[in-house]
Protein backbone atom coordinates (compact mmCIF):
# COMPACT_ATOMS: atom_id res chain seq x y z
CA UNK A 1 0.00 0.00 0.00
CA UNK A 2 2.69 2.63 0.73
CA UNK A 3 4.23 2.23 -2.42
CA UNK A 4 1.18 2.09 -4.40
CA UNK A 5 0.80 5.67 -2.68
CA UNK A 6 4.31 6.83 -3.67
CA UNK A 7 3.63 5.89 -7.27
CA UNK A 8 0.67 7.94 -7.28
CA UNK A 9 2.36 11.18 -5.69
CA UNK A 10 5.02 10.69 -8.17
CA UNK A 11 2.37 10.83 -11.22
CA UNK A 12 0.42 13.84 -9.60
CA UNK A 13 3.06 16.11 -8.06
CA UNK A 14 6.25 17.23 -8.69
CA UNK A 15 9.85 16.39 -6.41
CA UNK A 16 9.60 19.44 -4.36
CA UNK A 17 6.23 19.11 -3.71
CA UNK A 18 6.01 15.26 -2.25
CA UNK A 19 8.90 16.47 -0.16
CA UNK A 20 6.55 18.55 1.16
CA UNK A 21 4.07 16.57 1.63
CA UNK A 22 6.14 13.79 3.11
CA UNK A 23 8.23 16.29 5.52
CA UNK A 24 4.36 17.36 6.83
CA UNK A 25 3.57 13.54 7.27
CA UNK A 26 6.25 13.00 9.78
CA UNK A 27 6.68 16.55 11.71
CA UNK A 28 5.64 15.54 14.97
CA UNK A 29 8.07 12.17 14.63
CA UNK A 30 11.26 13.93 13.52
CA UNK A 31 10.54 16.77 16.57
CA UNK A 32 10.42 13.54 18.92
CA UNK A 33 13.69 12.14 17.14
CA UNK A 34 15.15 15.18 17.60
CA UNK A 35 14.17 15.95 21.27
CA UNK A 36 15.68 12.08 22.31
CA UNK A 37 18.77 12.75 19.93
CA UNK A 38 19.60 16.27 21.62
CA UNK A 39 19.14 14.72 25.01
CA UNK A 40 21.81 11.78 24.42
CA UNK A 41 25.20 11.18 25.39
CA UNK A 42 27.74 11.07 22.60
CA UNK A 43 29.36 7.81 21.64
CA UNK A 44 31.60 6.78 18.73
CA UNK A 45 31.05 2.71 19.44
CA UNK A 46 29.48 0.51 16.87
CA UNK A 47 26.62 -1.94 17.49
CA UNK A 48 27.62 -5.63 17.55
CA UNK A 49 27.16 -8.75 14.94
CA UNK A 50 24.32 -9.70 16.63
CA UNK A 51 22.26 -7.04 15.89
CA UNK A 52 23.48 -6.45 12.36
CA UNK A 53 21.85 -9.95 11.85
CA UNK A 54 18.81 -9.27 13.15
CA UNK A 55 18.18 -5.45 11.62
CA UNK A 56 19.33 -7.48 8.08
CA UNK A 57 16.17 -9.37 8.59
CA UNK A 58 14.19 -6.89 9.39
CA UNK A 59 14.54 -4.43 6.49
CA UNK A 60 14.27 -5.84 2.68
CA UNK A 61 16.50 -5.15 -0.12
CA UNK A 62 15.28 -2.46 -1.91
CA UNK A 63 13.80 -2.68 -6.32
CA UNK A 64 16.34 -2.80 -8.82
CA UNK A 65 17.70 0.16 -10.47
CA UNK A 66 16.80 -0.43 -13.88
CA UNK A 67 19.75 -0.31 -16.78
CA UNK A 68 17.80 -1.58 -19.86
CA UNK A 69 17.69 0.41 -23.07
CA UNK A 70 14.30 1.20 -22.60
CA UNK A 71 14.80 2.62 -19.02
CA UNK A 72 17.62 4.83 -19.78
CA UNK A 73 15.99 6.01 -22.66
CA UNK A 74 12.76 7.26 -20.37
CA UNK A 75 15.29 8.27 -17.52
CA UNK A 76 17.11 10.57 -20.02
CA UNK A 77 13.89 12.27 -21.14
CA UNK A 78 12.40 12.77 -17.88
CA UNK A 79 15.83 14.40 -16.53
CA UNK A 80 16.55 16.29 -19.84
CA UNK A 81 13.08 17.75 -19.46
CA UNK A 82 13.42 18.80 -15.74
CA UNK A 83 16.82 20.39 -16.79
CA UNK A 84 15.19 22.58 -20.06
CA UNK A 85 12.29 23.78 -17.28
CA UNK A 86 14.96 25.72 -15.34
CA UNK A 87 15.88 29.17 -15.18
CA UNK A 88 18.30 29.74 -18.21
CA UNK A 89 18.28 25.94 -19.83
CA UNK A 90 16.30 27.38 -22.94
CA UNK A 91 17.86 30.21 -24.40
CA UNK A 92 21.56 28.53 -23.98
CA UNK A 93 23.22 27.11 -26.32
CA UNK A 94 25.98 24.83 -24.91
CA UNK A 95 26.34 21.65 -22.32
CA UNK A 96 28.28 20.18 -20.12
CA UNK A 97 27.13 17.02 -17.82
CA UNK A 98 29.31 15.48 -15.60
CA UNK A 99 29.58 11.90 -14.22
CA UNK A 100 27.23 11.55 -17.48
CA UNK A 101 27.84 7.48 -17.00
CA UNK A 102 25.23 6.02 -20.03
CA UNK A 103 24.83 9.69 -21.73
CA UNK A 104 21.51 9.54 -22.08
CA UNK A 105 20.88 12.51 -20.34
CA UNK A 106 22.76 14.56 -22.56
CA UNK A 107 21.77 12.76 -25.23
CA UNK A 108 17.93 13.66 -24.89
CA UNK A 109 19.26 17.40 -24.98
CA UNK A 110 21.03 16.92 -28.27
CA UNK A 111 17.40 15.74 -29.43
CA UNK A 112 16.26 19.34 -28.51
CA UNK A 113 19.06 21.11 -30.17
CA UNK A 114 20.80 21.82 -27.74
CA UNK A 115 25.29 20.94 -28.19
CA UNK A 116 26.48 18.82 -25.70
CA UNK A 117 29.68 17.48 -24.26
CA UNK A 118 29.30 14.71 -21.55
CA UNK A 119 32.36 13.65 -19.48
CA UNK A 120 32.85 10.53 -16.65
CA UNK A 121 35.61 8.94 -15.20
CA UNK A 122 34.91 5.74 -17.54
CA UNK A 123 33.52 4.87 -20.84
CA UNK A 124 32.02 1.66 -19.00
CA UNK A 125 28.48 2.39 -19.22
CA UNK A 126 28.59 4.74 -21.98
CA UNK A 127 25.70 4.32 -24.42
CA UNK A 128 26.44 4.38 -28.55
CA UNK A 129 23.20 6.12 -29.21
CA UNK A 130 24.14 8.99 -27.18
CA UNK A 131 26.89 9.53 -29.76
CA UNK A 132 24.68 9.07 -32.53
CA UNK A 133 22.58 11.49 -31.41
CA UNK A 134 24.94 13.81 -31.33
CA UNK A 135 26.89 14.12 -27.80
CA UNK A 136 30.58 14.73 -27.40
CA UNK A 137 32.17 12.18 -25.11
CA UNK A 138 35.62 12.54 -23.19
CA UNK A 139 36.81 10.17 -20.61
CA UNK A 140 37.83 12.53 -18.24
CA UNK A 141 38.65 13.33 -14.18
CA UNK A 142 35.80 15.66 -13.09
CA UNK A 143 38.40 18.01 -10.84
CA UNK A 144 40.75 18.22 -13.39
CA UNK A 145 38.85 19.32 -16.76
CA UNK A 146 40.98 19.36 -20.24
CA UNK A 147 38.42 22.37 -21.41
CA UNK A 148 38.88 26.22 -21.99
CA UNK A 149 37.76 28.93 -19.27
CA UNK A 150 34.03 29.57 -19.98
CA UNK A 151 33.25 26.95 -22.51
CA UNK A 152 30.19 26.08 -21.50
CA UNK A 153 26.40 28.05 -21.43
CA UNK A 154 24.95 25.30 -18.95
CA UNK A 155 26.95 22.55 -16.59
CA UNK A 156 24.79 20.01 -14.91
CA UNK A 157 25.33 16.41 -13.24
CA UNK A 158 22.96 14.01 -11.99
CA UNK A 159 23.89 11.44 -9.01
CA UNK A 160 27.15 12.25 -8.95
CA UNK A 161 28.64 14.52 -6.64
CA UNK A 162 28.19 12.72 -3.94
CA UNK A 163 31.10 10.35 -5.47
CA UNK A 164 33.68 12.98 -6.34
CA UNK A 165 36.25 12.59 -3.89
CA UNK A 166 36.67 16.08 -3.49
CA UNK A 167 33.57 18.34 -4.40
CA UNK A 168 35.45 21.67 -4.07
CA UNK A 169 37.99 20.65 -6.25
CA UNK A 170 34.91 19.78 -8.94
CA UNK A 171 33.01 22.86 -8.56
CA UNK A 172 36.28 24.99 -8.61
CA UNK A 173 36.52 23.63 -12.18
CA UNK A 174 32.91 23.39 -13.23
CA UNK A 175 33.00 27.25 -12.22
CA UNK A 176 35.96 28.06 -14.08
CA UNK A 177 34.62 26.46 -17.76
CA UNK A 178 31.40 28.56 -16.87
CA UNK A 179 30.49 31.54 -18.87
CA UNK A 180 29.65 34.19 -17.24
CA UNK A 181 26.41 34.92 -16.40
CA UNK A 182 25.75 30.51 -16.86
CA UNK A 183 24.31 27.82 -14.68
CA UNK A 184 25.70 24.95 -12.83
CA UNK A 185 22.73 22.35 -11.67
CA UNK A 186 23.61 19.75 -9.38
CA UNK A 187 21.24 17.00 -8.43
CA UNK A 188 22.91 14.56 -6.15
CA UNK A 189 22.51 11.94 -3.08
CA UNK A 190 22.19 9.73 -1.04
CA UNK A 191 24.52 12.29 0.83
CA UNK A 192 26.38 10.03 3.10
CA UNK A 193 24.78 10.26 6.87
CA UNK A 194 21.69 9.95 5.58
CA UNK A 195 20.24 6.35 5.76
CA UNK A 196 21.51 5.18 2.48
CA UNK A 197 24.15 7.08 2.28
CA UNK A 198 26.75 4.04 2.04
CA UNK A 199 25.38 3.11 -1.66
CA UNK A 200 25.21 -0.71 0.07
CA UNK A 201 21.95 -0.88 -0.98
CA UNK A 202 21.93 -4.76 -2.30
CA UNK A 203 24.84 -5.96 0.46
CA UNK A 204 23.34 -4.51 3.57
CA UNK A 205 19.54 -3.59 4.21
CA UNK A 206 20.31 -1.86 7.23
CA UNK A 207 19.43 2.14 7.09
CA UNK A 208 22.23 3.94 8.55
CA UNK A 209 24.53 0.69 8.22
CA UNK A 210 27.85 2.95 7.82
CA UNK A 211 26.92 4.69 11.27
CA UNK A 212 25.52 1.73 13.33
CA UNK A 213 28.17 -0.83 11.87
CA UNK A 214 32.25 -0.86 11.34
CA UNK A 215 33.74 -1.38 7.98
CA UNK A 216 35.11 -4.52 9.29
CA UNK A 217 32.08 -6.02 10.59
CA UNK A 218 30.61 -4.64 7.38
CA UNK A 219 32.66 -6.67 5.06
CA UNK A 220 33.09 -9.69 7.62
CA UNK A 221 29.01 -10.10 7.48
CA UNK A 222 28.85 -9.96 3.76
CA UNK A 223 31.87 -12.60 2.98
CA UNK A 224 30.50 -14.83 5.46
CA UNK A 225 26.51 -14.82 4.01
CA UNK A 226 27.78 -14.55 0.42
CA UNK A 227 26.71 -10.56 -0.48
CA UNK A 228 28.59 -8.67 -2.74
CA UNK A 229 31.34 -6.43 -0.83
CA UNK A 230 30.72 -3.28 -0.20
CA UNK A 231 33.59 -0.50 -2.07
CA UNK A 232 33.88 2.02 0.63
CA UNK A 233 35.08 4.78 -1.16
CA UNK A 234 32.70 4.57 -3.88
CA UNK A 235 31.06 7.75 -1.82
CA UNK A 236 32.96 10.95 -0.22
CA UNK A 237 31.72 10.67 3.54
CA UNK A 238 30.85 14.72 3.33
CA UNK A 239 28.30 15.91 5.68
CA UNK A 240 25.71 18.35 4.23
CA UNK A 241 27.31 20.67 6.73
CA UNK A 242 30.44 20.33 4.42
CA UNK A 243 28.27 20.60 1.40
CA UNK A 244 26.22 24.42 2.43
CA UNK A 245 29.99 25.37 3.95
CA UNK A 246 31.41 24.59 0.32
CA UNK A 247 28.37 26.85 -1.17
CA UNK A 248 28.73 29.88 1.17
CA UNK A 249 32.38 29.49 -0.46
CA UNK A 250 31.02 30.61 -3.65
CA UNK A 251 28.41 32.75 -2.69
CA UNK A 252 30.41 35.86 -4.19
CA UNK A 253 30.91 34.06 -7.63
CA UNK A 254 27.97 31.46 -7.59
CA UNK A 255 24.11 33.52 -6.80
CA UNK A 256 21.96 30.17 -5.73
CA UNK A 257 18.95 30.30 -7.79
CA UNK A 258 17.47 27.46 -6.23
CA UNK A 259 18.16 25.25 -3.27
CA UNK A 260 16.20 22.11 -2.32
CA UNK A 261 16.82 19.45 0.06
CA UNK A 262 15.01 16.48 0.57
CA UNK A 263 14.45 14.52 3.56
CA UNK A 264 14.44 10.74 3.74
CA UNK A 265 12.23 10.84 7.14
CA UNK A 266 11.28 6.70 7.09
CA UNK A 267 13.49 5.50 9.37
CA UNK A 268 14.12 7.72 12.37
CA UNK A 269 13.24 4.87 14.29
CA UNK A 270 16.63 3.96 14.19
CA UNK A 271 18.20 7.46 15.39
CA UNK A 272 15.54 7.02 18.63
CA UNK A 273 16.61 3.02 19.30
CA UNK A 274 20.37 4.41 18.92
CA UNK A 275 21.00 8.21 19.32
CA UNK A 276 24.45 8.11 21.11
CA UNK A 277 25.49 6.13 18.14
CA UNK A 278 24.69 9.14 15.94
CA UNK A 279 25.34 11.67 18.24
CA UNK A 280 28.46 10.18 18.03
CA UNK A 281 29.14 10.62 14.27
CA UNK A 282 27.77 14.36 14.42
CA UNK A 283 25.84 16.85 16.13
CA UNK A 284 23.86 18.06 13.71
CA UNK A 285 20.32 16.06 13.82
CA UNK A 286 19.95 17.27 9.88
CA UNK A 287 22.79 15.40 8.64
CA UNK A 288 21.50 12.35 8.91
CA UNK A 289 17.65 13.06 7.76
CA UNK A 290 18.82 15.47 4.46
CA UNK A 291 19.09 12.59 1.69
CA UNK A 292 20.01 14.14 -1.52
CA UNK A 293 20.56 18.14 -3.12
CA UNK A 294 19.33 20.14 -6.18
CA UNK A 295 21.21 23.17 -6.21
CA UNK A 296 20.94 25.62 -9.37
CA UNK A 297 23.50 28.52 -9.25
CA UNK A 298 24.07 31.03 -11.85
CA UNK A 299 27.97 32.28 -12.25
CA UNK A 300 28.07 36.41 -11.17
CA UNK A 301 31.37 36.89 -10.74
Amino acid sequence: MIDLIKSVLKKLFSKKIINIIRNNFHIFEVKKTREIFNKALSSHLFLEKDSLAQLQKKYSFPPNYVYDKKSLKTRGIIRAKEILNLQGAKKNFTFLEIGCWDGMVSSALCGKGKKVTAIDKTSEGFDERALQQGVEFFQMDAANLKFEDESFDFVFSYDSFEHFEKPDQVLRELTRVLKKGGYIFLSFGPLYYSPFGEHAYYSITVPYCQLLFSKDLLNDFTNQNGLPSIDFNHVNGWFLDDYENLWNEYDKILKKINYDKFYNLEYLNLIREYPSCFKGKSKNFNNFIVSSIDILFKRIG
